[in-house]
């Protein structure tokens, strides 16, 4: 309890802590994370469409039904890979104490206002059905009735972050990439580690320009992979500590 009300009292002070720096990140992470992205979104829709097309004997390129599917497919795609796998918008502060951000799914209004449209089609059907059936239409249709009413208030939502630094913190800077990984040699202590990301190679500099103008004896170490950093003596440290 003490230590939840202790990093409760921390953030606070993160919050309201002077800005030394600011910077805004768009994109999803790392150089190649939009490749795994997309492969999912390819792999769950196009996969059922080639299910089909091998089972189904008319399923063929001459039919009308191939070029329906295939559309649909590719629309359901698209919404795997920016509804259900969006890109991110991050807002940094650093501060003295660490550094706090907001992190917002980019996904386009316009989409939040088709399924909130779809969603009251969905209650309106549900209503109608209750109507002509009566209570027994609920049966079948109850669990759609519920994620229709839950999605007709569908937007987006503003998640705040934050990561705290102190004289324990190691930061590795991966090479070529705009990642920036924090920890610390405890385990656990989860407030203390993460990933943080910057727009150009250039953005990540000046934030380690500044990194070491508050943090005068903070470790930096260049990795090549973001797994290297598991490399460091400070994770030995920590297993060694956990033995003992």
């Amino acid at each position: 309890m003490k230590n939840n009300q202790s990093i409760e009292s921390l953030k606070e002070q993160l919050y309201n802590a002077d800005v030394a720096y600011s910077w805004e990140h768009k994109g999803l992470g790392g150089k190649y994370e939009h490749l795994w992205r997309w492969g999912v979104a390819f792999f769950v829709n196009y996969s059922i469409f080639v299910f089909f097309w091998f089972i189904l004997e008319d399923f063929t390129v001459d039919t009308p039904m191939f070029w329906v599917a295939f559309v649909l497919m590719t629309i359901m795609m698209l919404m795997t890979r920016y509804l259900y796998l969006p890109d991110k918008h991050r807002y940094y502060h650093l501060t003295a104490l660490g550094i706090h951000y907001t992190e917002q799914d980019m996904v386009p209004e316009v989409a939040y206002k088709i399924v909130r449209g779809f969603a009251w089609v969905g209650v309106v059907v549900c209503i109608i059905a209750v109507f002509l059936l009566g209570p027994l239409a609920l049966v079948g249709a109850g669990a759609f009735a519920l994620m229709s009413f839950g999605m007709t208030n569908f937007k987006p939502t503003v998640d705040k972050c934050c990561l705290f630094i102190d004289e324990r913190s190691v930061v590795f800077n991966l090479m070529n990439d705009n990642v920036i990984s924090f920890t610390i040699p405890e385990k656990g202590q989860m407030q203390y580690k993460g990933l943080i990301f910057t727009p150009t190679l250039e953005e990540k500099q000046m934030l380690l320009n500044h990194l070491h103008s508050l943090f005068h004896d903070l470790e930096v170490v260049k990795i090549k992979r973001l797994n290297d950093q598991f490399k460091h003596p400070i994770y030995q440290q920590s297993e060694d500590t956990a033995t003992e």
